[in-house]
């Protein structure tokens, strides 16, 4: 998690990213994934009436 990230990007008022590049791209990976599976919901969906 990067406690020490953290603390120093609260110390330092956001100078230093709060979030890890890898954080990030797996928060986003996660939202991403999380989109395409409620758009296919509402495709089929769509498709059965």
């Amino acid at each position: 998690m990067g406690i020490t990230r953290k603390t120093m990007s609260v110390f330092t008022l956001g100078a230093v990213d709060f979030r890890s590049d890898k954080e990030r791209t797996a928060a986003y990976t996660k939202a991403t994934k999380k989109q395409a599976k409620k758009q296919t919901k509402l495709m089929k969906k769509a498709l059965k009436g």
